[in-house]
């Protein structure tokens, strides 16, 4: 079960999801060089992301447009997501 966003933290963070679900980037926290890093790796607010495996204690590999990218439990927990609707994957149709 995914833990719920709540008005003062209005969106979750990457480490709040589990594999398969899929995102949008709202917000990666962080100074300039983590600003740098994730935008070199595609993921800047609006970016759709899936979780292909984690989160856990070493972190997630996120698929980002045709890349999987590998992130550690630090920086996973600097991008706040909006969870997106999941497909079903034998019909497509939203769940």
């Amino acid at each position: 079960m995914h833990k719920q966003a709540d008005p003062v933290h209005p969106f979750l963070s990457v480490g709040d999801l589990k594999p398969g679900d899929s995102a949008r980037v709202r917000e990666v926290a962080g100074g300039r060089g983590i600003q740098q890093r994730m935008n070199m790796f595609g993921i800047r607010r609006g970016t759709d992301i899936r979780v292909v495996h984690g989160p856990g204690k070493r972190g997630a590999i996120l698929q980002v447009g045709g890349a999987r990218i590998a992130l550690g439990c630090g920086l996973i927990q600097r991008i706040a997501v909006e969870l997106l609707g999941t497909e079903s994957p034998n019909t497509g149709a939203q769940v």
